[in-house]
């Protein structure tokens, strides 16, 4: 059912009367300056030779050096990066350790417009001094607000084992001795360690691992609520051995709906104990519930069996491995539904070896229902493949994973997918390791592509100084991908001394946009597919605006009676077409995550559906012009509304940068783009002037020159180094180093084009 949420929660009062949280300003910003060495010809516009190039979509790779100091870096600093997490395409954090003279250090990274800084991580007061740590897992909740986990030891002598968390905010990493429960702070010997980090939000974290308590190692949830953590041991399923030995490995929790883990238990098994998977899951009240992982028949009582990872979107899903009787091991797929975990036993390709060992490693689920699981496999050559299996509902494919043209060969080969991470169903990338022909047995890189669901191998330029031969020893261990398509990957290489660097590898997507007209009509050029419109067909109110799914496999269009039309794999969400409107529908926008939308109306109220959070609005606030458009977050924690007079209106964790409230327009601003980082935004005026606020940058504009139609709407590259314009003609306008792909500007149209998007 439609929501209509423009409530109270808008306002607040102060001495009787009512003030918006949101807020206007006059701020000076450039506008009206001239474009340089754009044409324009009958709205088709190309860029000319002052426009910088598109960038070359596709992998590169670099290196990242160890830190100086304070503990200076061994001969060899073999600095390994375990973590990824990205926010935009300008902004991720990394999480590993390096070699000191005599022992691993923290280490952490951030990776800021391209260029990546690293530094030991800070420790607690009680570390000692050059200390044994690792950092092992890194969630990033929005641009410059991340959570990395791991261990230390402290200056006890006794080498007591701490889990810590380190946590970046306003430039700065800070330590936290994590905590844990009161019986473990008893415990004769104290050690604990956290593996996994994920982030729900700016205000809650997760992270798991274990500790040791009376009685044995237990499970460790610690929760972080507002800034504050609080520990938790984890549940155990009633058939725990009295004396455990017990670890929770991997955790993941969803933008919106309760957080899923799993892990590794005791149980007695006779005189002698054995392991058993666990799987842990939330109730909507915060209660965590536990129970032994249910097996595909036939896996014997005592035989081996675990689960590695686990994802949560719109279902949950956790893989790994486990032993059937006669002693051959399968990949293991849990998925949770209705509140209950299925297991089954993962596919696998028809070349797969008679008896052959398989396992999962990593999986990552999308809104649109399907999960992605990578790890390997062996076939009929007793040689190594990479494994994926797709999910959707009870529906599982198997496909092997392509490796690049010089891997090993027969029993030589040694292909294993350690990670991956989706955009959408079609839209993945996954990580690992293959054996290449020439190195002798060593292990290098391997990162896979899935476009519109075909995966390829591209073949990678090394970092300069890379190894060869004996030396290319090269592994990638962890991958993150954000909703535009940028993806980034981390781990470690050799160089010709056979000494360990970082190795990150950066993905660029290719660019394209579509462009809708009133009558639902889709113009769809460069990157961008066409998956439908209702361009011909009869429509209650005309389309005001569209949005895209993360990866771009499908869209959403609005029309100005809050009806919602979906296309490609953009799910329905819900409407306000059966909805009485105060005023009508003028924009919509999408989650980063494809699991919601927000609709504006231009009496700025807000209608949010799926995940989409309500974080305030303007409809109950008294407006001098109307609202035009919005922009969300990066993190999709808020968004900004803008007036046709150029007034600003932020809420969530959308800051205000400035506005033209009050100043005078040539033209009434018809709407705006973020930039790529979240901290900043353009607004467009009808006459194709820019005003840029934040560190979204000024690249060039229409203002003053001839225009055969007015421009309608603007859209941003995904990482906000240019931009395009709109017109109602379907002219495209293109400023700094966006590609021009097409336009409808030369074409009869049935309708004027009123809105467009970027891929």
């Amino acid at each position: 059912m439609a929501r209509d949420t423009r409530s109270m929660c808008a306002r607040r009062r102060v001495n009787g009367s009512e003030l918006s949280t949101a807020r206007r300003g006059i701020v000076l910003a450039v506008s009206g300056l001239l474009a340089v060495g754009v044409v324009a010809v009958g709205g088709l516009v190309t860029a000319g030779p002052a426009s910088a190039a598109a960038p070359n979509p596709g992998w590169t790779a670099a290196a990242t050096a160890a830190p100086t100091g304070p503990d200076a870096p061994g001969a060899n600093p073999n600095a390994t990066w375990a973590s990824v997490s990205c926010v935009s395409a300008v902004f991720c954090a990394g999480a590993g350790y390096y070699s000191g003279t005599s022992t691993d250090l923290p280490l952490l990274g951030v990776e800021t417009n391209g260029t990546w800084t690293t530094q030991e991580a800070p420790l607690p007061e009680n570390a000692s001094p050059n200390t044994p740590s690792r950092l092992s897992s890194v969630s990033c909740a929005a641009v410059g607000v991340c959570v990395a986990v791991g261990f230390y030891e402290d200056t006890t002598g006794g080498n007591a084992q701490h889990a810590v968390v380190e946590t970046l905010s306003s430039g700065s990493w800070s330590a936290l001795d994590a905590p844990v429960p009161p019986d473990g702070q008893s415990a004769p010997n104290f050690g604990a360690f956290l593996q996994s980090v994920t982030c729900a939000s700016q205000q809650h974290c997760a992270a798991v691992g274990d500790y040791n308590g009376t009685g044995g190692a237990f499970g460790l949830i610690d929760t972080e609520t507002n800034g504050t953590w609080s520990a938790l041991q984890a549940p155990q399923p009633s058939g725990a051995a009295t004396r455990q030995q017990v670890t929770v490995s991997n955790v993941s929790c969803p933008p919106q709906g309760p957080c899923a883990a799993a892990g590794v238990y005791q149980v007695p098994s006779g005189s002698i104990f054995g392991n058993d998977p666990f799987l842990l899951q939330q109730s909507a009240a915060g209660v965590w519930s536990a129970e032994n992982a249910p097996l595909p028949a036939d896996p014997g009582s005592s035989l081996s069996s675990q689960l590695s990872s686990v994802s949560c979107a719109t279902i949950c899903e956790a893989v790994g491995q486990v032993e059937q009787s006669s002693g051959q091991y399968f990949g293991l797929l849990e998925q949770l539904s209705n509140g209950s975990w299925t297991p089954a036993l993962a596919p696998e390709p028809s070349n797969v070896g008679t008896g052959a060992p398989a396992g999962l490693n990593s999986v990552s689920c999308t809104f649109d229902g399907v999960c992605t699981a990578v790890g390997s496999y062996n076939d009929g050559s007793n040689g190594g493949q990479p494994l994926i299996d797709t999910v959707q509902g009870t529906k599982v494919t198997a496909t092997e994973g392509p490796q690049p043209a010089d891997m090993a060969t027969g029993s030589n080969g040694a292909g294993n997918l350690t990670a991956v991470s989706c955009l959408s169903g079609q839209a993945c990338a996954a990580v690992g390791t293959y054996r290449n022909s020439t190195n002798s047995g060593m292990d290098v890189a391997l990162t896979l592509s899935s476009v519109g669901g075909t995966w390829s191998a591209p073949t990678i330029t090394p970092p300069s100084g890379a190894g060869t031969g004996s030396s290319a020893s090269s592994i990638l261990n962890s991958v993150s991908c954000t909703a535009r398509g940028a993806c980034e990957t981390v781990g470690n290489y050799a160089d010709t001394s056979a000494n360990g660097f970082g190795l990150v590898e950066s993905y660029v997507p290719p660019e394209g946009y579509w462009s809708v007209a009133t009558d639902g009509g889709i113009f769809n050029y460069g990157s961008a597919g066409f998956y439908g419109s209702t361009g011909g067909q009869h429509l209650s109110a005309p389309i005001v605006g569209m949005a895209q799914t993360p990866g771009g496999g499908g869209y959403w269009a609005a029309a100005a009676d809050g009806g919602i039309f979906n296309y490609g794999n953009a799910p329905f969400d819900g409407s306000a077409g059966s909805v009485h409107l105060n005023a009508p529908i003028v924009g919509v926008a999408a989650t980063p995550d494809g699991g919601g939308y927000w609709l504006v109306a231009s009496d700025g109220g807000i209608f949010n559906y799926g995940d989409a959070g309500f974080y305030g609005s303007a409809g109950s606030i008294h407006l001098n012009r109307p609202i035009v458009g919005m922009a969300a977050t990066p993190d999709g924690g808020g968004y900004w509304l803008v007036a046709s007079d150029g007034g600003i209106f932020s809420y969530g964790d959308a800051a205000f940068y400035g506005s033209r409230g009050g100043q005078p327009l040539n033209a009434p601003i018809v709407g705006m783009a973020a930039s790529a980082s979240g901290l900043g935004y353009w607004l467009v005026a009808s006459d194709g002037g820019i005003f840029s606020y934040g560190d979204a940058g000024f690249l060039g504009s229409r203002g003053g020159q001839p225009l055969n139609k007015p421009i309608v709407a603007m859209m941003s590259t995904f990482d906000g180094a240019g931009y395009w314009l709109v017109a109602s003609d379907g002219g495209i306008f293109s400023y700094g180093d966006t590609g021009f792909y097409g336009s409808a500007g030369s074409l009869k149209l049935n309708a004027p084009v009123v809105s467009g998007i970027a891929s």
